[in-house]
């Protein structure tokens, strides 16, 4: 073989060399980028099937919750009174503090916050309870504990002692339903 075509295939072997590498090479990094995108594409993909699983499960358990819930709603509708009901709420804090031995002044307050479908309205309220200290724990407890007495929440309260006797000043609010 001659030197000068020696030379010559030299270098057209060492460019098809360099040729074939920087392919491969494109090619490779090709490769490698549809392997990232795809890969990305599956996690999302599984993500999506994961919160989508997890809303199906949320849901099922919220439908086969809604039948306990609708005798929830019952037993609170049962619970809550209607709002012309009202009328009959001073009376009974006034029985159970008659029987607990405190003299009690009862009076609402303000004008209602009407109830929603599913959100009960109240009627703001200020009472003084004036008795010994253990009538007025015993009041508190039977107000709390008695049955036929609306749900009603005391927002605040001011205990002061004069004398024998202690007075109880609250703020609270009755609800009702609609």
């Amino acid at each position: 073989m001659e030197p000068k075509n020696f030379k010559r295939q030299t270098w057209i072997g060492g460019i098809i060399i360099a040729a074939s590498i920087a392919a491969f090479s494109i090619a490779a990094v090709l490769f490698a980028n549809d392997i990232s995108a795809q890969a990305s594409a599956i996690t999302q993909a599984r993500t999506q099937a994961a919160t989508q699983s997890a809303m199906i499960n949320a849901y099922s358990t919220l439908k086969a919750d809604s039948a306990t819930a609708g005798s929830y709603q019952a037993a609170m509708d049962k619970l809550l009174s209607t709002q012309d009901n009202l009328i009959g709420f001073p009376s009974q804090i006034n029985n159970i503090a008659h029987n607990d031995g405190v003299d009690l002044t009862f009076s609402f307050e303000g004008n209602p916050a009407p109830a929603g479908p599913n959100i009960p309205g109240y009627m703001g309220f200020t009472m003084n309870a004036i008795g010994g200290m253990s009538n007025i724990i015993l009041f508190l407890r039977d107000m709390e504990a008695s049955a036929p007495i609306m749900i009603s929440k005391i927002d605040s309260f001011d205990l002061t002692q004069s004398g024998a006797n202690y007075t109880l000043s609250a703020t609270g609010k009755v609800f009702f339903r609609s």
